[in-house]
């Protein structure tokens, strides 16, 4: 009795441990900025994450662990500089040097230190898809599909908006709470939207757009033409896919993760062999079962 209760512990520490390796944080020192990763390992093409502006790794909580079960696939979610636990340089505090092509050529280098500087997937949210667009453009060869989520893009970003933008910064005083991530982002937004509208993602890469029905704007004519941008963006090339989101705002991944999840795996699919596609549709299929029964599950009140 003794052995087999001895055995039975050993075996739950075994998981355990085999739980915690498959889960991994590691600090990367690029160019006097530490940036904070967070890995799911797997095999197979990695996907990386792109949060968006002023978020961290932490917003993808709620679907990697899916994505992970389902692919198979190593899962990289980051926090850009100045964000989440990732920490900049104190010596540097020219804007300029914090802007997205430094942000770009920080990804790369810590990227490369960790083994993960050949084919990749991109999943990119708001802000992060001008992050995701630079380095496919940088890498045209490397990123094999990509999918945004309710992407920013240079095209929604007009002269007159950004010259209002501009004014509205000037003329308040810097919050006292505006953490110098927030504050080196939006400082270098106009040199940002200049350098992306000289930066096209490059046609052969597939992309799935997501774009949210309700975007986070209040007024009709931000609304028309960031779906309009989608759009257009979509229809641009045969290998794109646009989708609404009905029912979501611009977090489409917390209004709908069940959707979010499909996507990307179908993404996900459409780049591997045979072989590893079909596994991963019988998991794809297990999963869409499973979740939509317990979406459905009706809460059982407490008993007292």
């Amino acid at each position: 009795m003794k052995r087999s209760f001895f055995a039975v512990v050993f075996i739950f520490a075994s998981m355990a441990n085999c739980a915690r390796s498959q889960e991994t944080d590691v600090f990367v020192n690029v160019r006097g900025d530490r940036l904070h990763f967070h890995i799911l390992n797997g095999s197979g093409i990695p996907i990386l994450f792109e949060a968006g502006g002023g978020d961290d790794a932490t917003v993808w909580t709620n679907i990697t662990k899916p994505v992970r079960d389902i692919t198979g696939a190593t899962l990289i979610t980051y926090d850009r500089a100045g964000f989440g636990k990732s920490e900049l340089n104190p010596n540097e505090r020219a804007i300029d040097k914090h802007g997205i092509e430094n942000g770009a050529e920080e990804l790369e280098a810590a990227l490369a230190q960790l083994g993960y500087n050949g084919n990749i997937m991109l999943v990119a949210h708001s802000y992060g898809a001008l992050y995701a667009t630079l380095y496919a453009a940088r890498h045209p060869k490397r990123v094999k599909a990509s999918v945004l989520i309710d992407g920013s893009s240079a095209c929604w970003f007009t002269d007159d908006w950004i010259k209002t933008f501009g004014k509205e910064r000037q003329s308040k005083e810097r919050p006292k709470a505006e953490s110098l991530g927030d504050f080196y982002q939006s400082e270098n937004l106009p040199k940002t939207v200049d350098i992306m509208r000289s930066t096209t993602f490059p046609p052969d890469i597939p992309v799935i757009d997501l774009v949210s029905e309700n975007p986070p704007f209040s007024n009709n004519t931000d609304i028309d033409r960031w779906k309009d941008c989608h759009r257009q963006f979509a229809n641009a090339q045969t290998n794109r896919e646009g989708i609404t989101a009905f029912g979501t705002g611009h977090y489409i991944f917390k209004d709908n993760p069940l959707l979010v999840v499909h996507v990307i795996v179908k993404a996900y699919i459409g780049i591997m062999d045979p072989q590893h596609a079909d596994a991963i549709m019988r998991r794809h299929v297990d999963y869409s079962i499973e979740a939509t029964n317990e979406s459905k599950r009706k809460q059982v009140p407490c008993q007292h």
